[in-house]
């Protein structure tokens, strides 16, 4: 045991005793043993959910929820707090007060460099002869020092008897009559293990908690499934005490210096015997928690990991924030019994996980009425702008859910607010086979210089800003934070309806590129409605809280299975291969292969099933709720029945090869009779085998 380990449990030691108040708790210093292997292991669950587990009382936390006791004062996300402070050295304006779009409900912070060292992931206690051992796995740790973990046992259920200060940790609680305190663990595994004699009694309330070195408690556990994360896009989000990162009570009640409120009672009997004991499913608002097979490395980086664009230092450019492989996720499950569609709302820039999901009339009119999952993914943090990392991060949460749920694979919608609306457009443009509809609210479209306007200035006025700009890389600014320009990407969304819902008055999404979209969605000819509300900025309709025009324009939406006519834009540079991230395939499209770099474009007419496809009604609109708009609109009004035909035609841009899936177009055992455009060279392939290698120009012939 290091010296200075020696020093700090005898300095704990005499405090205890100074206190003169409550028991005697027991402080042990030395390295942590080994973890005891996890009865039930599960790579996700709800946070704040206990279980019992072949004897093993196992309570998983939720993350990123280590913000300590309130006190009193209205709290920015660190995270945003750091990067709008930094930006102000640049005069650049925020879209927010700085972090309120993400407060935290606790005040406490680490010193520089220690982030979310006392973040609990998963506590185990487990009998194991005369002993108890308990194991805290924190989401991270530097070294062993960096965190005390305490456990507190009432060994006879009763409130009234023993309790007091839990020294060192500075919190208290009434009832207990064990108290052990850990204070070394293994940076390798971060693990905290210990083990203590194991304490008398039939029935036991358990309690624990995590503090920085010096005692300041950071993560209680045992708070249950409900912990609030009450700031809700109005008044809460203003308040002291209420936050967006589910510690709300936590916060309270350390502010309060008294966590008697959360713990958790056990049958020693349950331990001894073996028992397993699920935790139930709830319904309603709740964070989640998977496992991810990425990380960037662990804990919190108030700085950020530079995205695509690099170390831009530009207001909401992609940066990744939160590292680990414990990720979590804002979540609503309806009280209405599946099967159950899915519905992303994905937050905004400077916003988190549970920024829009946590509004009732959103978990009444897009949760309840149309009975869908609504699913909030962190993505790494308030600036991941839903791609690398963070679109895997996407399409995890959502492989969770549906593992998880009873839910409707044909009733998958992508969605999301600013930031988070350019995110809604990005994955169903790049997987348009798994998603019925978007709704894009104030969604950015990918660049600032987008504008309907004819001869566009807006990129030689950008240059010359960015030729006289002390910042680096400015000339990469009208693309801050997107991979890709969504508004070149419209046309994938042949067969995915769109809502969009934006502000004439937005400070941030500015009018210009609103009309580019609308304009882009007429000339690529995709369905969709489009709505610009007058009198509205750019967090009106967050603060609002009415998202019925939406909710009812994608009710009866449904996902398409293999259409007739297949278009699909690609650019393969934005793959990310060491994530499992490709973009090469849609519907009955797979296999594409681009010639150099660039967007690469396919566009194919396969009629061999035969089948429909929609009819169009399009106009304009106007309405006054939620506030009075005017739109336009390209609507399905019908379908028109097409005749199976064993032809394949079309043209392709920028492709060396592609392959066509020769059962989903019914081509399997027929002569196909194709018609190809291409701009060059180009492999053309049935999975079944057959190919031709076509030369640029026109070609036509038989496979």
């Amino acid at each position: 045991m290091h010296s200075k380990a020696v020093v700090k449990g005898l300095l704990f030691v005499a405090s205890a005793w100074l206190t003169g108040c409550g028991n005697s708790p027991d402080v042990s210093m030395e390295v942590s043993g080994p973890a005891p292997v996890a009865a039930c292991p599960r790579a996700s669950w709800i946070a704040g959910s206990s279980e019992l587990c072949d004897g093993q009382l196992v309570y998983r936390d939720y993350v990123y929820d280590d913000y300590g006791a309130d006190a009193g004062i209205v709290s920015p996300d660190p995270v945003v707090l750091n990067v709008t402070t930094r930006l102000g050295q640049f005069d650049f304006p925020t879209a927010t007060t700085p972090g309120l779009l993400s407060p935290t409900a606790g005040d406490r912070r680490y010193p520089a460099g220690r982030e979310n060292t006392a973040d609990l992931v998963v506590l185990i206690l487990a009998i194991d002869g005369d002993e108890l051992v308990v194991d805290f796995e924190l989401n991270t740790m530097f070294d062993a020092d960096d965190a005390l973990a305490a456990i507190a046992i009432d060994t006879d259920n009763d409130s009234a008897t023993g309790g007091g200060p839990w020294t060192p940790l500075k919190t208290s609680s009434t009832g207990w009559d064990v108290l052990k305190v850990f204070g070394s663990g293994n940076p390798a595994t971060n693990h905290i293990t210990g083990r203590l004699p194991l304490p008398p009694g039939d029935t036991w309330r358990v309690q624990a908690a995590l503090a920085q070195a010096d005692g300041t408690v950071m993560n209680v556990a045992y708070r249950g499934v409900d912990e609030e994360s009450k700031a809700d896009g109005l008044q809460q989000q203003f308040l002291p005490g209420a936050g967006n990162f589910w510690e709300d009570r936590q916060a309270a009640a350390l502010g309060a210096g008294d966590i008697s409120a959360f713990g958790e009672t056990i049958s020693v009997a349950d331990l001894r015997s073996g028992t397993t004991r699920a935790a139930a499913p709830p319904t309603g608002f709740h964070q989640r928690v998977y496992t991810s097979a990425y990380t960037l490395g662990e804990g919190v980086v108030l700085r950020g990991v530079p995205g695509r664009h690099g170390d831009t230092r530009l207001p909401c450019e992609q940066y990744f924030h939160y590292l680990g492989r414990y990720q979590p996720y804002g979540i609503y499950v309806p009280t209405r019994p599946g099967p159950h569609g899915v519905q992303l709302v994905m937050h905004g820039c400077e916003a988190n996980h549970s920024s829009q999901v946590n509004q009732s009339n959103m978990q009444q009119q897009f949760g309840e009425d149309l009975n869908r999952i609504l699913v909030s993914p962190l993505a790494r943090g308030p600036y991941g702008f839903y791609s690398n990392i963070a679109e895997r991060d996407v399409l995890d949460a959502l492989a969770d859910v549906e593992a998880t749920y009873d839910t409707d694979p044909e009733r998958v919608f992508s969605g999301g607010y600013s930031m988070g609306g350019y995110g809604a457009f990005r994955l169903a443009a790049l997987y348009p086979d798994r998603f019925a509809g978007v709704v894009s609210w104030v969604g950015f479209s990918g660049d600032l210089a987008n504008t309907p306007l004819p001869g566009n200035p807006l990129p030689d006025i950008f240059a010359t800003l960015g030729a006289a700009s002390p910042i680096p890389n400015f000339t990469n600014g009208t693309s801050i934070g997107a991979a890709e320009n969504v508004i070149d990407f419209l046309g994938n969304l042949r067969h995915v309806p769109s809502e969009n819902i934006y502000a004439a008055q937005d400070e941030l999404v500015h009018l210009t590129t609103q009309l580019a979209l609308a304009q882009r969605f007429d000339a690529v000819g995709v369905p969709y409605r489009f709505a610009i509300h007058t009198p509205a900025e750019h967090l009106t309709f967050m603060i609002l809280d009415q998202w019925q025009k939406e909710a009812d324009g994608t009710r009866n939406l449904t996902r398409v299975h293999d259409p007739l006519r297949v278009t699909y834009r690609t650019d393969l540079a934005f793959d990310y291969p060491e994530y499992g991230l490709r973009h090469d395939r849609a519907y009955w499209v797979s296999g594409i292969t681009a010639r150099a770099t660039g967007y690469s474009d396919v566009d194919l007419y396969a009629p061999g099933c035969g089948g429909s496809q929609w009819t169009f009604l399009t106009g304009t609109d106007v309405g006054v709720a939620p506030v009075p708009w005017v739109g336009t609109h390209r609507v399905i009004s019908g379908s028109a029945l097409v005749a199976s035909a064993s032809v394949l035609e079309g043209t392709l841009r920028n492709v060396a090869s592609v392959t066509v899936d020769a059962d989903a177009t019914c081509f399997s055992g027929k002569a196909v009779h194709y018609t190809i455009d291409s701009d060059g060279p180009v492999t053309l392939r049935l999975s079944d085998g057959r190919s031709r290698d076509l030369p640029g120009g026109s070609s036509t012939g038989d496979l």
